[in-house]
């Protein structure tokens, strides 16, 4: 298994976000529960309103499959997404 950090911009959409926001946490839940999801929280820069996700999964594509029914993505409220793999070699993530 490798590690990803997968980050989310959200639409501006303030009420839509706090409607499915219980969902959105319940599935990442879930996912750190397997083991899958390693952390995740609300990240701001500037104007920018987002996410950052650090999961552990095969591939790239694999670690961005995990998210495909994450209930912000589903409703459209993630409009840009990116997925980096991220070598470890200090701390207790390390391999």
């Amino acid at each position: 298994m490798h590690t990803f950090a997968i980050t989310y911009v959200y639409a501006e959409n303030p009420a839509a976000l706090d409607e499915h926001r219980p969902a959105h946490r319940a599935y990442l839940q879930a996912l750190a529960t397997t083991g899958t999801v390693l952390a995740s929280g609300p990240v701001r820069h500037d104007d920018m309103n987002g996410a950052l996700i650090i999961v552990r999964a095969e591939s790239s594509e694999a670690a961005l499959a995990l998210l495909e029914h994450d209930p912000f993505w589903v409703n459209s409220l993630v409009v840009d997404r990116a997925v980096v793999s991220w070598n470890i070699v200090i701390g207790q993530w390390a391999h």
